[in-house]
């Protein structure tokens, strides 16, 4: 791939990424543009949202809308949690739970979780949150342990997994510090019948026009799809896109895909979620944010979240929350001219801006 090819397509996808150029008007139109978000993270994965609105949203705006089931947050995609709207939830688990359930089956089976006992458990989860109670992994364990149900350790996860792919749970309203999970009926509205290739052609035309330029298997290992559902779904929609070869690999693009509105101005800055969707929603092409062999999430030996200097992956950081102010700690793995410094100091106050607390940044650390 010529390196003119490459900064192009890496420019392409920090604008359908909405990253660079934000068109969504708030938190519900990001996640109707997206369709999904990794939400592992759940404090820093509110944070991809007001990046991608053109309103001044903060972190507290964000969680209300959290609360209020504007988007919700499951185990749907991938096996792990993802923002998606209610009416988005349905369709999408029905196309991906049957692989979620085989990818999880191994560790279902080494915690003795036969289908009579989660038929059970499930019966129970399903009285705990009628009535819209919202009840925190605590509380439904120990009802789960009440009635007979071993509930400890990570069977609990998988109990709860697997409830939410049996379409009985889902997120609810955050209480304090703890996640609850509610009844998905009472969150989730009932939508059309289900049709595959209806929902495989929804999901493809989402993914490329947020995302572009993609690959075939960047869908199917974003989507835990089969690769011959993936090219489904691509073929639905192809008389709208643009296909071309990127450094032997056949990418997608819709056709006539926005530009930048101007030239971006470099170098540009942005502090993203180790989890965010610019990283999270690329397999075979995730070398255009960083350098083949390289992963743009890191060990855990240091900070998970991601610095991108021009859309390239140029550190990590993290925040650090202490009586109401916070400290931005940076990792680079390499040194930053004067103007990439200036850069960085400005996308750590636009950070704190969106936190709402006094921020500073603190001095960056050069890492091998």
């Amino acid at each position: 791939m010529q390196p003119a090819d490459e900064s192009r397509a890496r420019v392409q996808r920090m604008v359908n990424q909405g990253v660079w150029s934000p068109t969504a008007g708030d938190q519900g139109a990001v996640m109707r543009d997206f369709l999904g978000m990794q939400a592992q993270e759940f404090q820093y994965a509110l944070w991809s949202f007001a990046q991608r609105t053109t309103s001044d949203i903060t972190r507290a705006d964000t969680l209300q809308a959290f609360d209020h089931g504007l988007f919700l947050r499951t185990h749907v995609l991938r096996p792990t949690w993802h923002f998606a709207l209610p009416e988005d939830i349905r369709w999408l688990l029905r196309l991906t739970a049957p692989r979620l359930r085989k990818l999880m089956a191994y560790y279902t089976k080494q915690e003795g979780l036969e289908a009579a006992e989660l038929t059970r458990s499930q019966d129970v989860l399903s009285a705990a949150v009628a009535g819209g109670r919202h009840l925190a992994r605590k509380e439904l364990k120990e009802l789960l342990e009440a009635a007979g149900i071993p509930a400890g350790g990570m069977r609990l996860g998988f109990i709860l997994m697997h409830a939410e792919y049996d379409e009985v749970l889902i997120s609810g309203a955050v209480q304090g510090r703890q996640q609850t999970y509610a009844a998905f009926d009472e969150r989730v509205p009932a939508g059309p019948a289900y049709d595959e290739d209806a929902a495989l052609a929804e999901m493809a035309r989402r993914f490329v026009r947020t995302r572009a330029p993609v690959t075939a298997k960047d869908l199917a290992g974003w989507a835990s799809l089969t690769l011959t559902q993936a090219r489904r779904g691509l073929a639905a929609i192809e008389s709208d896109c643009e296909v071309t070869e990127l450094d032997g690999m056949t990418v997608w693009s819709m056709t006539g895909s926005p530009g930048p509105a101007s030239e971006p101005v470099t170098p540009t800055v942005d502090l993203i979620q180790g989890y965010d969707e610019l990283v999270m929603s690329y397999s075979e092409s995730r070398h255009l944010l960083a350098p083949k062999g390289a992963l743009p999430v890191p060990d855990r030996t240091v900070h998970l979240h991601a610095i991108l200097v021009d859309g390239r992956l140029a550190g990590h950081w993290r925040h650090q929350l202490e009586r109401g102010a916070a400290v931005i700690e940076t990792q680079l793995l390499r040194p930053l001219d004067d103007e990439e410094r200036h850069g960085l100091a400005d996308a750590a106050q636009r950070y704190g801006h969106y936190l709402g607390v006094p921020t500073t940044l603190a001095e960056p650390v050069l890492v091998n």
